[in-house]
């Protein structure tokens, strides 16, 4: 089962990779923020000399769109019912125009009409609202993929979804999603050793280097519109051999 990392596009935040199997992958929100600078690692240095982080940075694999489907009829079973019908007709339509609908805290799976009703219902903004939240997804395809016609993509898609009672559709801004970031740790690693040997030969043939800090969490973050910047925090001192 294909399993996503989400990156939240509105701001660019840097989370964890939490411990994976090969295949599993994390939704990053801004709830998880771990840094007091959102930008502490991609902002450039003071001087503006360059990049205040060693990483990689990557294409990712998905455009993901949040879509929040909602009911606001007073009744809650009535409320409910329209909810999942709404939800139904938005899995047959994504369905027929080649959208993946996936669903998730931090793991994100797909939603089918067997298992939509598992789902956690919520309040919405509104009183007597409830919602679920749902993500629609994307592949990044192509010389030139472009958030800005793939959100109008989804938009569209939303208004093409039939209603049931007071059930309506809203859209959250469109961010990426990239699979198993943990292949790309050794890829880290050789970037930042390249980095700290360089630095260690400007002082001589005597000197070495030594890093710590390569054994922690890979971090991510979107570094551009349809790129991701991964990382892992470190540190590395140059002393006589």
């Amino acid at each position: 089962m294909k399993r996503l990392i989400l990156l939240a596009c509105a701001a660019s935040i840097a989370a964890p990779v939490l411990p994976l199997s090969a295949q599993d992958t994390v939704v990053v929100t801004g709830a998880r923020q771990d840094r007091s600078s959102l930008n502490a690692y991609l902002a450039p240095s003071r001087n503006g000399s360059g990049p205040s982080a060693i990483g990689v940075t990557r294409r990712a694999d998905y455009f993901v769109t949040p879509l929040f489907v909602s009911s606001d009829t007073r009744n809650y079973e009535e409320r409910r019912e329209e909810l999942f019908e709404m939800l139904g007709e938005t899995l047959k339509s994504a369905d027929a125009q080649g959208i993946d609908i996936v669903a998730g805290r931090y793991k994100l799976e797909p939603v089918t009409l067997a298992n939509m009703r598992e789902l956690p219902l919520t309040n919405g903004n509104r009183p007597d609202t409830n919602r679920v939240q749902i993500y629609a997804r994307i592949p990044l395809r192509g010389e030139d993929p472009n958030v800005g016609k793939t959100a109008e993509r989804i938009e569209e898609f939303v208004k093409g979804v039939p209603a049931t009672g007071r059930s309506f559709i809203d859209v959250g801004t469109t961010g990426l999603g990239i699979d198993d970031p943990e292949q790309y740790r050794r890829a880290v690693v050789r970037e930042i050793a390249q980095e700290a040997n360089a630095y260690a030969k400007l002082f001589g043939s005597d000197y070495g280097v030594s890093i710590t800090g390569l054994h922690g969490d890979l971090y991510f973050q979107q570094s551009s519109e349809t790129e991701v910047f991964l990382y892992i925090e470190h540190s590395f001192s140059i002393a006589p051999k």
